[in-house]
């Protein structure tokens, strides 16, 4: 069976939480209405060793995936029952891929509809995503990163233009 998209979510900056949505609709910059959008960003923690705080960098967190299997194995090791797609920030959640956070960088996901999601990496666990998880299963903010490693799914930036929505095909591509 070939890998899926089972979900799609906007967190629009200046909301709480994301929200579910029918079409994730991506350009160059990224999912249109996303708090991550841009070709751009500024430097942040994760660039410290190359970069002052705040330099404009290329933006190579547009897109947030995660897989509905490695978010079962955290729920499990945090001791709840589950974690919903977009529950932890991620744009778009899928069912199928197997060990998809240790897909190694410059991997392509190519999607039924034709968009092209370059990935960058892991998208390394934090208390942002935990106070999330928190909020809805009563769990400390900190316990997240531990039971996440590894396991909180990729980031990656749109190389080619389109659409995403659930029930879409995805064909990996690995360099």
């Amino acid at each position: 069976m070939s890998p899926l998209v089972v979900a799609t979510h906007l967190w629009p900056a200046g909301a709480k939480t994301p929200s579910p949505c029918d079409v994730l609709d991506l350009d160059f910059g990224g999912p249109i209405g996303d708090r991550h959008y841009g070709l751009t960003m500024k430097s942040d923690t994760r660039q410290k060793d190359v970069y002052p705080r705040g330099t404009e960098i290329r933006n190579p967190r547009q897109v947030s995936i995660v897989d509905l299997a490695e978010l079962a194995t955290i729920a499990q090791s945090m001791g709840i029952a589950g974690i919903a797609p977009g529950l932890i920030a991620d744009n778009i959640c899928t069912e199928g891929i197997d060990h998809l956070t240790q897909l190694p960088h410059m991997t392509r996901l190519i999607f039924e509809g034709g968009a092209v999601i370059m990935l960058g990496g892991e998208n390394f666990p934090c208390t942002i995503a935990g106070a999330m998880v928190g909020a809805v299963h009563g769990t400390a903010a900190s316990t997240f990163p531990k039971a996440a490693m590894g396991l909180r799914g990729v980031t990656g930036w749109v190389e080619h233009p389109g659409i995403v929505r659930a029930g879409m095909t995805i064909d990996i591509r690995t360099p």
